[in-house]
This record gives C-alpha cells, structure tokens and sequence, in this order.
C-alpha cells in the first residue's frame, strides 16, 4: 500500500533537497582550488629540498675554500696591508663526476713551516658526500723592500737618497730585510753596496765615532780614582763598541769601550 506524500514532509524534502544541491555546488566549485593546493604540495616540497642544496658545483667550492685559506695562511707574510701585494690563483679543477659538498670542504694545505709561495697543491676533502682531490694554486707575494738607489761605498754614511723603496717577489727574499728608509738613514756601510741590491742587515752598521788612528783620550778608574790618558785608537769604533787604543804614554795596547766621540774608558778583563 503506497501513501501519497505528506505535503509538509515533501516541502522539508524539497528544502532539504535544494539544500544538499547547494552544498554540492560549492563542493564542486572547491575542487579547482583543494586540486591546485594539492597540485602544489609537491612543488613547494621540491622547492624545499632545491634550497636545501648546495648553492654551487664542487669546482666552484674548492676555488673558493682553497682561495680563502691560502689567503688566511699567508696574511702572516704581510707587514702592511696597503703597501703590499697579496695574491692567491686556484684555476678549477675538474671535478665533473664529483657531487658538491655538503659543507665547505676542508682544505689541507702541505708543509706547515714551508714557505707558501709560487706554485703549490693543496687538498681538498669533503665530508659529505665523501671525497677528495688535489688541486693546483698559485700564490704571489709582493713586499716592499728597500734598495739601494746607487753604489754605496764600504764605511760611507747612508742617506736617504741613497735607497729606493720597490716591491720584491717573497721567493726573491732571502733573510732579513728592511722596508722602511728610517731604518737605515745615518747608519755605515759595512760593505760595499752595488746599485739596486737589496740592503740587508749585515751589509750596515752603526756609524763610527772613533776612527782608526784618531787621538782619544783613555779614562781608567783605578782605587776608585779616575785617570785620563792620551792615546791612539788603533780601530774604529761605534758607540758603545769596544776597539784597541794604545796608550800614548807607556805604548801599551788596552782595551775600551767608545763612550763618546774622541773618549774611551778601559775595560777590566
């Protein structure tokens, strides 16, 4: 037995059923949008994982690591920044089958007491992934040295316009040197100095104020009573220095030490 439909249920139908439709409709309308958000997920996920990548190839970053602790190593070599030259050359090795590192690589550098200059090979190790390969550098340090500008004669006084200052090759460099004219104006040649010759610390010395056969005076403190005596210095002296004089009087040769120009006192032995 069929019953006709209650007229108040059907209307509650009708509203319930038109209702559902619009849900359905706003259902269908946000699939565009939950499908793009869904399509997206990926895309940011790849995004993600792309940032997280290394940002450059392993050639570049052995270049770089091996250029900023050859520079860090030699920086030691360097007295004044604005007056020399500091220069570190890594061509890129080839490293087309090697994935880049994870974090910068690791660069051992040979030779800790070597001096670092001209060419070298360093290494460089990864961690993660791991690997390792050596790779060539150069390195040219230029410092400013002086020069002597002209002959400079055995015993003569230096002066200023006598040295010239010019940037020299590290690796050109043996010993000491100077890199300042003050260093050297006022000081005596021990030797004599050809032109453009790097001026090291054994071709000077303090200058004499005593020179061979001057005629000084010779103090010697004797029972605590200072006595002065003619003589002659039979070598030159710097002050402070300690050359042979001969007493005039009694023709012996002493000791003494120069304290002033044209003065000496004895030395006890």
């Amino acid at each position: 037995m069929h019953f006709p439909p209650d007229p108040v249920k059907r209307n509650r139908l009708s509203g319930h059923g038109r209702y559902e439709g619009q849900r359905m409709k706003t259902s269908v309308k946000a699939l565009p949008v939950i499908a793009a958000f869904v399509l997206m997920i990926p895309t940011a996920i790849h995004a993600e994982a792309e940032n997280t990548q290394p940002a450059t190839d392993a050639a570049t970053q052995i270049v770089d690591a091996a250029t900023a602790a050859l520079m860090d190593k030699t920086t030691a070599y360097i007295r004044d920044p604005a007056t020399s030259l500091q220069q570190v050359t890594v061509p890129p090795p080839s490293v087309d089958t090697l994935a880049p590192c994870q974090h910068s690589p690791e660069i051992i550098i040979p030779g800790q007491n070597r001096l670092l200059v001209g060419n070298i090979t360093v290494k460089a190790v990864c961690r993660e992934p791991r690997w390792s390969i050596h790779a060539k550098a150069n390195i040219r340090i230029e410092l400013p040295v002086v020069k002597s500008a002209r002959t400079i004669d055995r015993d003569q006084l230096i002066r200023s316009d006598d040295l010239v200052i010019q940037p020299v090759s590290l690796n050109q460099i043996r010993g000491r040197y100077f890199a300042h004219k003050t260093e050297l104006t006022g000081q005596m040649a021990s030797r004599r100095i050809t032109p453009a010759q790097i001026v090291r610390p054994d071709m000077v010395e303090p200058p004499r104020i005593i020179r061979k056969n001057d005629d000084v005076m010779i103090e010697a403190r004797i029972n605590g009573v200072t006595v002065t005596m003619k003589g002659m210095a039979l070598e030159g002296g710097a002050m402070n220095e300690t050359i042979q004089v001969r007493n005039s009087s009694s023709g012996k040769v002493v000791k003494a030490k120069v304290i002033t120009s044209g003065k000496v006192a004895t030395v006890m032995p």
